[in-house]
């Protein structure tokens, strides 16, 4: 005998488009990658958490190995920062000011091309009358080099300044290089092992 119901589910699975059992077994599919995804998770965290143990681990081993070398050499190392910090500050000071300079260099050259063009501009034949033309494009190159004159100076004085600043880093450096010598070779042996 049959039930009631089983009649209706029957015409029920007969009543289903196919295309919504195509997408059902898609989200079966997907569900299933996500629940493999996620186990690949798990593992990769437990994997890190076992490395970070043994990570923190050794470093701590090498911590009481090295005892207070390391501290003690520190102000090396961050002097030796400062110094290639000074060095980079420098190096683009010194590119600035040749800039800087190329661009006077530039500029004094255009004054004296347009003084050239005026000259001779006034000493042609009479019935001419004064270009302004000239006088401007004088003008403006007379501006240009108390404008790179200004920019050169300034950039002289700013690698001048660092310079000296990266002179007085790279003496620090070696300063404490002799100072430190113990604690600096233990903290290369340990670390660089």
């Amino acid at each position: 005998m049959l039930s009631p119901t089983s009649g209706v589910a029957d015409d029920l699975e007969e009543a289903v488009d196919p295309r919504v059992q195509v997408e059902l077994e898609t989200l079966n599919s997907a569900t299933d990658d996500i629940n493999k995804l996620e186990v690949d998770l798990d593992e990769a965290r437990a994997a890190f958490r076992q490395l970070l143990m043994e990570s923190t681990r050794r470093i701590d081993e090498l911590a009481r190995k090295l005892g207070s070398c390391i501290e003690r050499a520190r102000p090396y190392y961050e002097a030796r920062l400062r110094a290639k910090e000074a060095l980079h500050e420098a190096q683009a000071a010194a590119v600035r000011f040749e800039r800087a300079n190329s661009a006077h260099a530039a500029a004094k050259e255009m004054v004296f091309l347009a003084e050239e063009g005026l000259k001779s501009y006034l000493l042609q034949p009479e019935g001419r009358t004064f270009d302004h033309a000239w006088q401007e494009m004088l003008n403006h190159a007379t501006m240009r080099v108390n404008e790179s004159e200004r920019e050169r100076t300034l950039g002289e004085a700013e690698h001048r300044r660092t310079s000296l600043k990266y002179q007085e880093a790279e003496q620090r450096v070696q300063y404490l290089q002799k100072e430190l010598k113990r604690p600096i070779a233990k903290s290369r042996y340990v670390c660089c092992r």
